[in-house]
């Protein structure tokens, strides 16, 4: 479905979701079955699972951007017959979500742990190098704090500690001093501006050598978890799976960065080894080549899905 077509007061940029086919053919996803998709998000992996679920099945839907649900809604009405149901809230609170709907347990479960297309390409949400909005970074517009009030208001050791940390950030220290320097005359309010500071740093000490990606990748990557509470989040989803999924049920997650995927691999071979669940991919898959000359954000995904074996 084209943008334009959307209502214009819900008009977003939609998520180009990564791994369809490998998704559908691992999940194998049947009519009458119930779909958990805990990163709705514009609706993309789901639409695509619930063309197999038909008019007994259920999807129901979570996404921090509620902004991105609404979206996702009128999709689901124009282009499936799968009831669906969806939520505004957070992987911690996926228990109480599915306490309101009565569902026992989960067929399949989904979770797409990466940035939306939606939010990464809006300028207004912050997340792009280029953009001259406010420094904001919540999936949540409405909850925590922006990326800005972090910026302009944590110590100088905490940031270095934040970029080190999440991001991975070799210059942390520096940046986080020049982020000191620069708010003593005037806060930083955009993401270009933050941006240029991280570009700075970068071309004082690589001395002319090309980057090969750009200066400020891993202190955004590090501010955009931290606003969100990524890591803490994912860790509480992976405890609750085998309580939201049914028995045999599949789950599917996709990583974008080592933070993620370190947690979910670890999570599993500790559940593996306890009997609660079956890795069906003994390694993760990751996209084609195809896909990635088409998608390049899609190049460091990596898709893992396992087998509920005990319904805890």
């Amino acid at each position: 479905m084209e943008n334009n077509k959307l209502p214009d007061t819900e008009r977003l940029i939609l998520h180009r979701p990564v791994m369809c086919p490998e998704v559908v053919k691992l999940l194998t996803p049947r009519p009458g079955q119930k779909l958990l998709d805990v990163t709705m998000g514009t609706g993309g992996h789901s639409i695509l699972i619930g063309k197999h679920l038909g008019q007994n099945g259920l999807i129901v839907g979570m996404d921090a951007d509620e902004s991105a649900l609404k979206v996702a809604g009128h999709r689901f009405d124009r282009e499936l017959d799968c009831p669906a149901r969806l939520f505004h809230g957070h992987f911690s609170e996926a228990e109480q979500v599915v306490e309101e709907v009565g569902v026992d347990g989960f067929d399949l479960i989904i979770a797409d742990l990466g940035l939306g297309t939606h939010q990464l390409d809006n300028p207004a949400r912050g997340f792009s190098f280029d953009s001259d909005t406010n420094l904001d970074m919540r999936f949540d517009a409405a909850s925590g704090r922006s990326a800005a009030e972090v910026i302009n208001n944590e110590a100088e050791g905490e940031l270095a500690d934040i970029f080190y940390r999440l991001g991975q950030e070799r210059y942390s220290r520096q940046i986080a001093s020049e982020i000191l320097q620069r708010r003593r005359r005037e806060s930083i309010s955009s993401a270009r501006e933050l941006a240029k500071i991280a570009e700075k740093i970068y071309a004082a000490r690589s001395r002319g050598r090309k980057w090969r990606i750009h200066p400020a990748t891993r202190i955004f990557m590090a501010l955009r978890i931290y606003v969100n509470a990524e890591l803490d989040e994912l860790d509480r989803l992976l405890e609750l799976i085998p309580r939201l999924a049914a028995l045999d049920g599949k789950v599917a997650i996709i990583t974008y960065h080592s933070l993620e995927a370190r947690r979910v691999k670890h999570a599993w071979r500790r559940q593996e080894k306890n009997g609660v669940l079956g890795l069906i991919t003994k390694k993760p898959l990751m996209p084609c080549d195809q896909e990635v000359s088409e998608n390049p954000r899609a190049r460091s995904a990596q898709l893992r899905v396992a087998r509920i074996k005990v319904k805890t």
